[in-house]
């Protein structure tokens, strides 16, 4: 319904289908959660975030956005939630809500657990963003779906699993609250928009309300479908979802003939995500989705039975709300392990490695502060002792002794230097050595990566002499760098190292006037303001530059013009639209900026 119309901002007027190939489109809000199908099958219950990283590494090839963002980070080496939150603009959209329905279908009726699996999607490419709470609310309310038939207190149940600072939070009380108060909902569209809305149509919190607007007005599967999607924006997920609620609440036999039968039970997947077994059809979905929720059912200790002669039903009383709402206390920029690796639950210890505001990146010279914290959960006392293994020529902390209480926690600053060259990213690792009788019994490594950060020369308005500053991502932070908001023109310099021979678009994103020069030559010359769109694959034509260009390093230099907020400016180098393997518009991670000291 929605996908040959997304991204539209207007109000529409679709009463069917715009377009009706044979059988249903391709559509990443399926695609992607056939893959967790297919990591429930490979992990087991005991799924989390970093499984489901390493399928984006190996199966899911998408560039979008998030999407791209994410997995440039873990092909570097990050893990989730630091792989979803480092340098990602786009935390707050909406490519993880639109993938809940597999959570809440694997733990029917365990909204708590639904909504608990949706966090660990979400903080692979959304950490820290409106995106995490937008799929922990939908999986939540679907999971219900099988206990509950209610819309209002199902929707207060999905509401109870997002913390009500939340955006979404706040953008679905004032749906209600217009609802309520008997306005249209054309004019609660344009209130949502008013008050909640973003000039990037995938922004959650606008089309999470969208989805549930439809819910609210619509007065059958029809017209809810037609409202939610005639809202425009990021409209292919807002019908899909809502499509989804109202499926699991009527039944297959509810579904009216005329939205079903163009649709067929064929399972289509896009051409990027691949490798893995998905499944052909509606039936071999189901078959494999009931086998692995009858597994998760049982790993949660749940008095739920499916049977095949038997109704969705089950008068549950209590949802267990704390422990997913511990979740929303959890740092994007920290990553936690339980002691040993391999842990689910009842670990030994628990260790939280901080990586602070700036991410994990450290350039060249740099000192980089990690914040460790080691928990004791064990019944006894652990001695043991903290320590670095660090590559050559790094310099780390000194090793930290300590002897630890049953749930007591020690915090450890470890200070850890760069040599004079950085690359895209290193591996280091983090030791707890145990000891008995002041002899080692055993070692546990846990290896993270840091990021190299560039190094860019800046200046500021009406600025004669240029700073030196190391950004840690892609955004070049001028605000940070020279501590000034002054409009006016700011010009950054560095160079750009490429490895070898390739063809790439060079793109210098930016919410404002913006040009860049590559050895001298203007290659981008948008003079103009446009919507800031720091995407892979979408940047304004007039902000991108393909080239061809030959193994070496070349002089880069921006300028932007700010006028009335600090100016927005993301520089990437991505791929072109045509790549052989495995997608367009990747992006280059060893095409580096800043390079110092290099060999």
């Amino acid at each position: 319904m929605g996908a040959p119309v997304e991204g539209v901002k207007e109000l529409l007027t679709l009463t069917f289908y715009p377009e009706l190939p044979d059988g249903p489109l391709e559509n990443d809000d399926l695609d992607l959660q056939l893959v967790w199908l297919h990591a429930l099958e490979q992990y087991g219950p005991g799924l989390t975030a970093r499984e489901l990283g390493q399928e984006w590494v190996d199966h899911i090839f998408f560039p979008f956005d998030e999407y791209g963002y994410a997995l440039t980070n873990l092909r570097r080496g990050l893990i989730p939630p630091v792989a979803g939150s480092f340098n990602n603009p786009f935390t707050n959209c909406m490519g993880s809500p639109i993938r809940s329905e597999i959570w809440a279908m694997v733990a029917p009726g365990l909204p708590e657990v639904a909504a608990s699996y949706a966090y660990q999607d979400a903080i692979v490419d959304h950490a820290g963003g409106e995106g995490v709470y937008g799929e922990m609310f939908f999986a939540a309310i679907e999971s219900a779906i099988f206990f509950e038939k209610d819309r209002d207190r199902l929707i207060d149940i999905g509401m109870k699993f997002i913390p009500p600072y939340s955006r979404t939070c706040k953008a679905l009380q004032d749906l209600i609250r217009w609802h309520q108060e008997g306005k249209s909902w054309t004019e609660t569209r344009s209130l949502i928009l008013e008050h909640h809305g973003s000039d990037n149509f995938t922004d959650a919190p606008q089309n999470i309300a969208f989805t549930i607007l439809g819910w609210l007005y619509g007065e059958d599967f029809e017209d809810s479908i037609l409202k939610a999607v005639n809202c425009g924006y990021d409209t292919d997920c807002t019908a899909a979802t809502l499509g989804a609620i109202l499926g699991m609440l009527l039944g297959p036999e509810g579904l009216p003939d005329k939205w079903v039968k163009p649709v067929g039970d064929r399972v289509v997947v896009s051409p990027p995500i691949n490798g893995f077994p998905a499944p052909k059809n509606l039936d071999e979905l189901t078959l494999r989705t009931i086998r692995m929720g009858k597994q998760i059912l049982a790993a949660a200790d749940a008095d739920i039975i499916v049977h095949p002669n038997e109704p969705s039903c089950w008068n549950r009383k209590d949802v267990a709300l704390r422990e997913v709402q511990e979740l929303w206390k959890r740092s994007a920029t920290s990553n936690h392990y339980l002691l040993p690796r391999g842990t689910l639950q009842n670990p030994a210890l628990e260790l939280i490695m901080e990586y602070g505001a700036e991410g994990p990146a450290i350039g060249a010279n740099q000192k980089k502060t990690i914040h460790v914290t080691l928990i004791n959960r064990s019944l006894t006392a652990i001695t043991g002792k903290l320590s670095m293994d660090l590559p050559e020529s790094w310099v780390g902390p000194d090793t930290l002794e300590t002897v630890l209480q049953p749930n007591q926690s020690i915090e450890w600053a470890a200070d850890i230097t760069a040599p004079a060259f950085v690359g895209a990213s290193q591996e280091l690792g983090l030791l707890w050595t145990r000891h008995h009788d002041n002899s080692v019994w055993a070692t546990e490594k846990v290896m993270f990566t840091l990021i190299g950060a560039s190094c860019w020369t800046v200046w500021g308005p009406d600025s004669n002499e240029g700073v030196e500053a190391m950004f840690p991502g892609n955004r070049l932070e001028w605000d940070k760098a020279i501590n000034t908001d002054a409009d006016g023109c700011y010009k950054a310099s560095t160079t750009l190292y490429i490895p070898s021979e390739r063809q790439f678009s060079l793109i210098a994103a930016a919410d404002g006037p913006v040009s860049l020069k590559l050895n001298g030559k203007i290659v981008i010359d948008c003079q103009h303001t446009l919507e800031f769109m720091p995407a892979y694959h979408r940047a304004p034509m007039e902000q991108r530059a393909q080239l061809t260009l030959e193994a070496g390093t070349y002089k880069v230099e921006v300028e932007a013009i700010q006028k009335g907020a600090p100016i927005q400016v993301y520089v990437l180098p991505v791929a072109t639209a045509n790549t052989a393997d495995p997608g367009p518009y990747y992006y280059y991670t060893d095409m580096l900026f800043g390079l110092r000291n290099e060999d």
